[in-house]
């Protein structure tokens, strides 16, 4: 089949979707809504309206969240249908991120209850226990009385050998920071793998997005662990994703095992991402000092927003390009995740009864 025939369709399905995402009237509405209420009301009538009515018949904007959840992996399985093989087995790399982070909130359940001893009940009904990707038993999960348990309900699924390098010991005394990493690290190595069975157009264009994000990621971790929480340079390793050109370049020149990582990479991020480069150049090394950990906080707040807005600028590039790519079904997942963050935002911030302009604030209007 050919690359037009493989996307024409999908595409221009997407494409009137995308269109509908780009009129924010609906956001509008629900932040000049009076209350919590009627904000959820805004949502009748738009593709949100499920959320609307999980809402009226429950007043629990957790189940809600649930909701969006639900909505988001069906959206994913939809596009799957709609794809040749290839395209379609990225797809569901990428559902393996939503995934990824279901099983860490499982995990935490499990972990709360059977390692801290604290109360769960409550808090497993919002745990999404249907399947992902992979046959996982959640209540498995949650409810364990032992790890060992725990990890056999990842028996057979990619994480199994992840859960196996731990132990409860080894999670009592380091907490779930290494065991939630080494789960986003075998999902950022089956997106390097989905990304080389691409081919063509769609690799070039999945590698730059991804490329960028993750070395965006990485510039960040290097700051919040080795500035803020003085990682030494083994842990630092360990966490930073072994992706994209600031790993690759940390690596050659052995910026890790440095006193100061960031002295021997500012060269690299100016060069790249020059955009960043004075918010880098503030961020000082800290000795647990609230008012330098503060003045940090503010630049990697910055840092984050240039990722945000080069992924839009990025997006909107790839929408009035070639049309017959992979690169719509990428934007319109990345669209669709921003509105249903503002709309997660938007309902909490009525919930905690802030003001339009704090919400306005909040979501970068």
């Amino acid at each position: 089949m050919s690359r037009v025939s493989d996307y024409a369709f999908v595409n221009a399905k997407l494409r009137a979707r995308i269109g509908m995402m780009h009129d924010r009237s609906l956001l509008d509405e629900m932040i000049k809504a009076p209350s919590l209420t009627e904000a959820a009301a805004k949502l009748d009538g738009t593709r949100h309206a499920l959320l609307a009515e999980v809402y009226r018949s429950t007043g629990d904007l957790q189940q809600v969240e649930l909701a969006i959840l639900e909505e988001e992996i069906a959206a994913y399985r939809e596009i799957e249908r709609y794809l040749p093989d290839i395209p379609s087995r990225f797809i569901s790399v990428l559902l393996e991120k939503v995934e990824g982070d279901n099983i860490k909130n499982a995990i935490r359940l499990w972990y709360s209850d059977a390692v801290r001893h604290h109360a769960i009940s409550y808090r497993s009904s919002y745990i999404y226990k249907k399947r992902i990707v992979h046959g996982i038993d959640y209540d498995k999960v949650i409810n364990a009385s032992s790890y060992k348990e725990m990890a056999a309900a990842f028996r057979d699924t990619p994480y199994e050998d992840v859960l196996a390098r731990f132990s409860s010991e080894s999670l009592a005394s380091t907490g779930l920071f290494p065991l939630e990493i080494e789960l986003d690290h075998t999902w950022f190595r089956h997106l390097e793998e989905g990304i080389r069975d691409l081919s063509g157009s769609d690799r070039r264009i999945a590698e730059k997005i991804y490329s960028v994000d993750v070395d965006l990621k990485n510039i960040l971790m290097i700051v919040r662990y080795s500035y803020s929480y003085h990682l030494r340079p083994e842990g630092l390793r360990h966490v930073m994703i072994p992706m994209g050109y600031i790993a690759g370049e940390a690596r050659k020149t052995g910026a890790l095992d440095a006193e100061d990582p960031m002295a021997i990479l500012r060269s690299i991020v100016q060069r790249h991402y020059p955009q960043i480069s004075e918010e880098i150049a503030r961020i000082r090394r800290t000795a647990d000092d609230l008012t330098t950990i503060d003045e940090n906080n503010r630049e990697i707040v910055l840092i984050e927003e240039y990722l945000s807005e080069r992924r839009k600028k990025e997006y909107t590039r790839i929408l009035a390009g070639n049309p017959f790519t992979i690169g719509v079904v990428l934007s319109y997942f990345f669209l669709r995740t921003t509105e249903d963050a503002s709309i997660r935002a938007i309902l909490s911030g009525k919930y905690y009864q802030w003001s339009e302009d704090k919400i306005r604030e909040a979501l970068g209007l």
